[in-house]
């Protein structure tokens, strides 16, 4: 069945929508037929199943179905990229993956990169975590958030678990179903001495990924696999 990306919001039993120009190129290179049945996703929790009405090139759908699927435990991952290709595909990855928020952190090592993630290109990072769940099939898209400095990131207040990629750290803990849970991965190199001791400080628990220094989308994955797999 043909998955497709609706607006938030608009998804309701016997409600006509239309859906947006890169979803009705999707309807026509899947060859889809009028009357053929499509599974629909918001992105936000919204699901549900609907019929193509018309021209499928038109882009209308007859929802006939829908169902809000309630919001996941927090599950953050906050990453020093400095490359932007890599980070592009770990919002692909992390969002088949359950990560409900994906994080660029601006460190020392990060701040002069060329190829660092900048705000002008969340748009279409936070697109691509969209076109993500449409393969995984999940009901929420991970948010993918401004670049935000280290020391802000920080100060910020944290509920739940917090880990902090760490080759010298101990083996990740197990976490609570429900409770939300972050993990800061550093960049080429890692964090520096001084932000290691700032985070550390701060309450981040050091965790051992694996048994060797990780590039950071590797790292990044790991933890979004630890974090789910660990549940309990």
């Amino acid at each position: 069945m043909i998955t497709l990306l609706v607006q938030a919001g608009v998804l309701a039993p016997e409600r006509q929508i239309q859906l947006d120009e890169p979803e009705r190129h999707h309807l026509r290179v899947r060859r889809a037929t009028e009357g053929e049945s499509v599974r629909l996703l918001d992105g936000f929790g919204g699901t549900g199943e609907g019929v193509v009405v018309g021209a499928p090139s038109e882009g209308f759908i007859l929802v006939s179905s829908f169902n809000a699927a309630p919001r996941p435990a927090l599950r953050g991952i906050a990453v020093a990229a400095g490359d932007r290709d890599r980070f592009g595909w770990l919002v692909e990855k992390t969002a088949e993956l359950g990560v409900t928020h994906l994080l660029p952190l601006e460190t020392e090592r990060t701040r002069g990169v060329g190829t660092r993630v900048r705000t002008t290109h969340i748009g279409k990072l936070q697109r691509r975590a969209f076109e993500a769940i449409k393969q995984s099939g999940a009901a929420w898209a991970p948010t993918v958030h401004e670049p935000m400095e280290l020391e802000a990131f920080i100060d910020r207040e944290r509920d739940g678990v917090k880990w902090l990629a760490d080759a010298d750290g101990n083996a990740p803990p197990s976490v609570a179903t429900s409770e939300p849970a972050w993990t800061a991965v550093g960049p080429e190199g890692g964090f520096t001495a001084e932000e290691r001791t700032r985070l550390l400080k701060a309450g981040w628990w050091p965790v051992k990924l694996g048994a060797h220094i990780l590039r950071f989308e590797t790292a990044a994955i790991v933890a979004a696999v630890m974090m789910s797999s660990r549940d309990s």
